[in-house]
């Protein structure tokens, strides 16, 4: 692979973070106490280097981008202050970015102004189309899909979903385009000759590595926690908090959807507590909640480097999921009252905008990572299993 060397590159790259990779000079340090560094991946120090000379294809192709789960055990040794933790973080943004077909990660990345407009701009939007198709406040009872209509929610929900899913499916393409360039290719010898296992098990192999880190955030255990820090407040279970949450109500979100269609049920009408999509949306709301507020509580505090430095789309993508969480128990306790309120009714509007902005921003924001990082994973696991 020949490399394209851009002086201009680590001046673009610094605009996603805040480090001082000049003042490295390849001590080594960073990889000698990283704890996710092996002989297979060698991180931070060969990213930091491809920073310095400018190597933008080999930063974006090389796997280690999407392997660290940035500790902070490099920022916290490096004699020189050159935050190597907080490169890896930016290099990672500038990885999204680049898959990106649009520029609106670029612009949620690297300007807290446009962040703000943007984020401002589509919360009115899509209040303003909710509100255009829906009906008065009515305060004898709470008639939620009444004041917002269930039809229009369906409809604007599907467009949410469809623009956040092409704009992953080619962000996904275009780093997989990225990452190709280091997976070696067989040569002609090596096809022809009978392989063990054969294609199938390497491929479950390699889904099953991913799948097994996925439930378990195994890497986050050898990224180890301050030893005072009890495991509940711990960054694992507070990344499996969130990403189980999340995935939990979206998985109660879509059964529930197709309840209605299949038993045509009345939208709006409350469940009971044990049925089986209440149960699994309550639970998951807690987690969901609980994650995000812990996330939230150590950004103010930073209790180490890891939470040392927040972009303000960092913060907006927490903030987000936490109101998505606390307005969607709200509008579960209150489809019990006896009669409507206006808080209520704004709770409502609330947890519908800020759901499907979630959705819209899960391709430009750090939420792309939950996607990109099994992608890359898979790739470079089959690529070892293949070889």
């Amino acid at each position: 692979m020949s490399t394209a060397v851009n002086p201009a590159f680590l001046g673009e790259l610094e605009k996603y973070g805040a480090f001082d990779i000049r003042a490295c000079f390849n001590c080594g340090n960073c990889t000698a106490v990283c704890p996710l560094s092996t002989d297979n991946v060698n991180f931070p120090r060969k990213m930091i280097r491809y920073g310095q000379i400018g190597a933008h294809d080999r930063l974006l192709a090389s796997k280690e981008v999407w392997l660290c789960y940035y500790c902070g055990e490099c920022s916290t040794t490096c004699p020189r202050q050159a935050e190597p933790g907080e490169f890896m973080a930016a290099a990672r943004r500038y990885a999204i970015a680049s898959a990106d077909p649009t520029p609106i990660s670029r612009v949620l990345y690297t300007s807290k102004l446009w962040t703000a407009i943007f984020t401002v701009a589509l919360s009115v939007l899509l209040a303003l189309i909710l509100l255009a198709g829906g009906g008065p406040m009515i305060l004898e009872s709470p008639e939620l899909f009444q004041f917002l209509s269930f039809d229009i929610i369906h409809d604007l929900g599907l467009a949410v979903i469809a623009l956040a899913v092409i704009s992953m499916v080619v962000g996904v393409v275009r780093m997989m385009m990225h990452l190709s360039r280091t997976i070696p290719h067989p040569s002609a010898e090596e096809e022809s000759e009978e392989k063990e296992p054969g294609w199938l098990a390497r491929l479950v192999r390699a889904a099953t590595a991913v799948a097994t880190e996925l439930v378990a955030q195994n890497r986050f255990r050898d990224c180890q926690d301050e030893p005072t820090t009890p495991w509940y407040r711990g960054r694992r279970f507070m990344h499996w908090s969130i990403m189980w949450g999340f995935l939990g109500l979206l998985v109660a979100t879509v059964v529930d959807y197709l309840l209605l269609i299949v038993a045509d049920k009345a939208p709006g009408q409350p469940e009971p507590l044990w049925h089986p999509t209440r149960l699994l949306g309550t639970v998951a709301g807690v987690f969901l909640v609980y994650g995000t507020a812990v996330a939230i509580i150590q950004r103010f505090t930073k209790p180490d480097k890891y939470f040392s430095h927040s972009l303000l789309s960092d913060w907006l993508l927490l903030w987000l999921l936490f109101l998505a969480g606390v307005t969607g128990f709200i509008v579960e306790i209150t489809v019990y009252f006896p009669e409507g309120a206006t808080w209520i009714y704004i709770a409502f509007l609330v947890h519908v905008v800020v759901g499907m902005e979630v959705v819209v921003l899960l391709p430009f924001t750090k939420f792309a990572h939950a996607i990109y990082r099994p992608v890359a994973l898979f790739i470079h696991n089959l690529a070892e299993a293949s070889r």
